[in-house]
């Protein structure tokens, strides 16, 4: 791997995980915190990208996971999220 590659990977990876976060921060403050996964998917295809580049994995089924995942874990991040707010709304 060259030390190119492995720049390129890991400035795709901040751009999508930065990206991904602004993305859904505003979603969830503008009330659309239903159609913020969605939103990820772009965000996830970066961040797949980038992770294809520095590992060597293959590009199109890195980027097809990274779409998948990326908003799967932002729907349980959120879900974690409104629990907490709940209960400590409860006490």
């Amino acid at each position: 791997m060259d030390p190119v590659s492995i720049a390129v990977g890991a400035a795709l990876l901040l751009l999508g995980a930065v990206g991904a976060t602004v993305s859904q921060r505003g979603m969830e403050q503008r009330g659309r915190a239903t159609l913020a996964p969605l939103s990820l998917v772009p965000f996830g295809i970066l961040m797949g990208a980038g992770a294809a580049m520095i590992r060597g994995w293959d590009l199109w089924v890195s980027m097809a996971v990274g779409a998948v995942v990326v908003p799967v874990v932002g729907v349980i991040g959120r879900m974690i999220e409104v629990r907490r707010r709940r209960r400590q709304s409860g006490q």
